[in-house]
């Protein structure tokens, strides 16, 4: 029998976790636990008798696909999409835009289970103490303990607290809180996504803060950038991850007024080209570039490429960002539909 627990990077995946694994060797001391990452696959998913608790915070979506042909029970955990980056950048010491990467991986490839009709979704103002809530999470999967095992297991992890909120918010320390620029950057990039049980995403932002200079990489770009010198990537980023489908991109642009025909071309790979579009700037000012993009495998980091495509010898330009909408379901899953 298998136990099935997704969630992206964040405090409450990491406290769920921890107190299922806790309570099922309890209750099941012959289990195994396995942590999937987005590469793997669980070929023998449904078939074992030995009971077996699975793990992912980047599940793959063949696994997705696999636990819903076989119904199998899942717990799907959304916590707070500020507190899921504040808990990431914290625990790695990274900044905003790369603890971003992991969160909108892991949100992206939860929305399937969180879709799927045996997905349970746990969210953080979960009502109820840590036994109150163990308990919801155990009796999903047709299982339960006494209300003074709960107390005991919940105690020995530290998580007797009178709250869930509470429980989380000493996850991760107070002094790493958002400043404003950085929730909002956040809410830009994850804000469409965060609704894990409706069926369409919603737009999705990736401004100039999320990606890197040609020139000098792994650095945040500056509002405007000198674009004199050989033909080369201009910006290139962010690595993050959209659901799978049909979307509508729009990229912002601008140009200093001493550009005179200058041509640029705008990429967006995965593991193959998804899109592009070319612009030529024969004057300054603010442009966007519009055309389509169809993401076919969601848990491969998507890469925008900025390049102009010839020498200058003056010029400046400046990356607004790009934006995704209309998302429509992927063709060969509207085929099937």
């Amino acid at each position: 029998m298998d136990f099935v627990a997704i969630g992206y990077p964040s405090p409450l995946t990491t406290w769920a976790f921890q107190i299922l694994e806790a309570s099922l060797r309890r209750l099941l001391p012959e289990l195994s636990v396995l942590h999937a990452d987005r590469n793997d696959s669980v070929a023998d998913l449904g078939t074992r008798q030995a009971p077996r608790l699975i793990l992912s915070q980047f599940p793959n979506p063949d696994f997705a696909r696999s636990c819903e042909k076989r119904n199998i029970r899942t717990l799907v955990f959304a916590d707070d999409i500020v507190e899921a980056v504040r808990h990431v950048r914290q625990a790695h010491r990274i900044s905003t835009s790369q603890a971003l990467r992991p969160v909108c991986a892991g949100l992206v490839l939860a929305r399937p289970f969180a879709a799927a009709a045996q997905g349970l979704v746990i969210r953080r103002d979960m009502a109820g103490t840590a036994p109150e809530i163990l308990a919801v999470l155990l009796g999903h999967f047709g299982l339960n303990l006494s209300r003074e095992q709960a107390r005991e297991i919940c105690r020995q992890i530290g998580a007797d607290h009178p709250s869930l909120r509470e429980a989380l918010h000493r996850l991760v320390p107070a002094e790493s809180v958002l400043d404003e620029g950085d929730a909002a950057l956040v809410a830009q990039v994850l804000g469409g996504l965060q609704d894990l049980q409706h069926g369409s995403p919603g737009a999705v932002s990736w401004p100039r803060q999320c990606f890197l200079m040609g020139d000098r990489p792994d650095t945040m770009p500056p509002v405007a950038l000198a674009v004199t010198g050989r033909a080369r990537i201009i910006y290139y980023g962010p690595y993050y991850h959209l659901p799978r489908g049909s979307w509508a991109a729009r990229m912002s642009v601008g140009f200093s007024q001493d550009i005179r025909g200058m041509p640029f071309s705008i990429e967006v790979h995965s593991t193959e080209l998804l899109g592009k579009a070319r612009i030529l700037a024969e004057r300054g000012g603010i442009f966007s570039l519009e055309f389509d993009i169809v993401v076919a495998v969601p848990h491969e980091p998507i890469e925008v490429r900025v390049m102009n495509e010839q020498g200058a010898i003056e010029g400046h330009m400046g990356l607004v960002g790009i934006d995704f909408t209309q998302w429509r379901p992927h063709p060969a899953d509207a085929a099937q539909a």
